[in-house]
């Protein structure tokens, strides 16, 4: 896992049909473009797997579909073209909805820019100022996830030049916000955003195996494996190949890997792709982030998918809902 980067690059929308769609006008905002069905991509599997995946969840929060960019989080040489793509000016925008979700229920279309979030002004908030910073439209996200605490979320948005209030209704499921982040490197993290590399979106082969990169993430957001390591004092950085440490990241990472196929199976996702993803992930990666024994080897880790795939079978089997029976669920 890495530290969570700000989304600071080339981040994008999901339409809500194919006609919603902007069109580039030229190489730049084609990748912009690109990067949009990417971040559509994560935000809908998962969400899935939030949604559907609840009752495997401690914490829980009310959930709309709903991402959101603004033009400050833009590297100031990209901001002409996102505003002329995406239609961007000082307020955020709707980044992203989820099919079937309260913001697509309320009829929210990627490009509405959002001028109140329940009655506070946030016209400008995302209003760019220097180099490219994330922060301003977190704290936008903040508030939605805020307002939405008690199942409605009343926003004014701003769409073909008028104004309208929109009432959003939330669905419940698991903590966590999905994101995707512009960069070469496999990689993926947990946190309060749950990150994905657009390599690793363009590395899986189909939405199986996203599903289970995100339901991994997730899976260590549920279970607190961060807070479970903090007590333990194991050191998660220049001293993680040390001592203690690499047995107890390891033992964190097999509980995800585990974890991960219980959320697939709940968000009907085919957990039969596992073992042939952590065999070609292996394979691609070689002796990179494994190498400080943190996480189980490639063999290690598709045995212990196919051990958990055939628990999981025969609790469906017997019409019961997939659920874990290890220690830290």
């Amino acid at each position: 896992m890495f530290s969570r980067l700000i989304r600071a690059a080339l981040l994008a929308a999901t339409p809500l049909s194919v006609s919603a769609a902007p069109v580039p006008a030229n190489d730049a905002q084609r990748g912009l473009a690109a990067l949009q069905a990417m971040d559509a991509r994560v935000a809908a599997v998962g969400e899935r797997l939030a949604v559907r995946g609840a009752p495997l969840c401690g914490d829980r929060q009310m959930r709309s579909g709903l991402l959101v960019h603004g033009l400050a989080q833009y590297a100031p040489a990209a901001r002409a073209d996102a505003a002329a793509l995406f239609g961007l000016g000082d307020a955020p925008a709707v980044l992203a909805v989820v099919p079937g979700s309260g913001a697509d229920r309320a009829g929210l279309q990627a490009g509405d820019a959002i001028i109140a979030v329940e009655g506070d002004d946030v016209a400008t908030a995302t209003a760019p100022q220097g180099a490219a910073r994330f922060d301003a439209v977190q704290r936008v996200e903040d508030r939605i996830e805020a307002g939405l605490a008690d199942g409605a979320l009343s926003l004014t948005i701003r769409r073909d030049g008028r104004e309208r209030a929109v009432r959003v209704t939330g669905d419940e499921g698991c903590a966590s916000r999905f994101q995707m982040i512009p960069a070469t490197r496999l990689n993926a993290s947990a946190g309060p955003y749950v990150s994905v590399t657009s390599a690793i979106v363009e590395f899986v082969a189909s939405d199986d195996e996203l599903a289970l990169v995100l339901a991994h993430e997730l899976s260590h957001n549920i279970l607190k494996h961060g807070a479970r390591l903090d007590r333990q004092g194991t050191s998660r950085g220049l001293l993680r190949a040390f001592g203690k440490n690499p047995g107890r990241i390891r033992a964190t990472e097999d509980e995800a890997d585990r974890m991960a196929l219980y959320l697939m199976a709940r968000a009907g996702y085919d957990i039969a792709v596992a073992p042939a993803f952590w065999d070609r992930f292996g394979r691609r990666t070689g002796f990179g982030m494994f190498s400080d024994r943190t996480h189980s080897g490639r063999r290690d880790r598709m045995a212990l998918a196919v051990r958990e795939i055939a628990l999981i079978r025969a609790q469906q089997a017997r019409g019961e809902a997939p659920t874990p029976d290890f220690a830290g669920r």
